[in-house]
């Protein structure tokens, strides 16, 4: 681990253009989601019909997504907004996985016997992804008008 970051900490002093430092620092930070998904996907198995574990970790992704996301519309400059984008694209983007809530989705879905438990978990994903997003997003604008 210690040698990737000083492999990556010696690229990006190599890279010149933005958009070669957002890769280099999202490979940086993508380590960490992948840690944070593994050590939280063991609470999976505390409740089989309702991943726990994998809605923690979108959940959070969203709430790191809405809230850095404010951040940068808050017009940075050209080296926070490439940190921000960075953290957001590897360790947000690693923590979040499309594919592995597909198939817990599909996991909980058989209608032969009538389970529909995929179809609640992936209802219950969506509805509380875009209000922990909303939070998040706002509450910078809230604390403005507040203060």
């Amino acid at each position: 681990f210690i040698m990737a970051v000083v492999t990556q900490c010696t690229s990006i002093s190599f890279y010149s253009e933005p958009q070669n430092q957002v890769v280099a620092l999202s490979l940086l930070f993508s380590p960490l989601g992948v840690l944070a998904r593994w050590r939280l996907s063991k609470y999976n198995a505390w409740r089989p019909t309702f991943p726990i574990g994998t809605f923690t970790c979108n959940i959070l992704a969203c709430a790191l997504s809405g809230g850095l996301g404010n951040l940068m519309a808050g017009n940075p400059n050209q080296e926070e907004r490439l940190v921000l984008v960075s953290v957001i694209n590897g360790f947000g983007g690693t923590l979040s996985s499309v594919a592995n809530f597909i198939v817990e989705i599909l996991a909980g879905v058989d209608p032969i016997l009538f389970r529909f438990d995929g179809a609640i978990y992936a209802l219950w994903s969506i509805f509380w992804a875009m209000v922990v997003g909303f939070l998040f997003s706002a509450s910078a604008d809230w604390a403005d008008a507040l203060g």
